[in-house]
């Protein structure tokens, strides 16, 4: 989902890289974490999910 979230964002903002870095960041402030820093074999945290789920959503991202 992260990983889902993120390639969204970047091409949002093909481009603007000042603009996907405050994306980016913006999305980091609603959600705690940086989900760029997420892999895949990092273990599925439901809070952190449930967090990403909403802050994406706001931005018209569903996932």
């Amino acid at each position: 989902m992260c990983r889902t979230v993120s390639e969204e964002l970047e091409r949002r903002h093909a481009g603007d890289p000042m603009a996907l870095v405050l994306a980016k960041g913006e999305l980091a402030r609603q959600t705690g974490f940086l989900a760029g820093l997420v892999g895949r074999s990092d273990p599925d945290d439901p809070e952190k999910i449930g967090k990403l789920r909403q802050a994406a959503a706001a931005i018209s991202i569903y996932v």
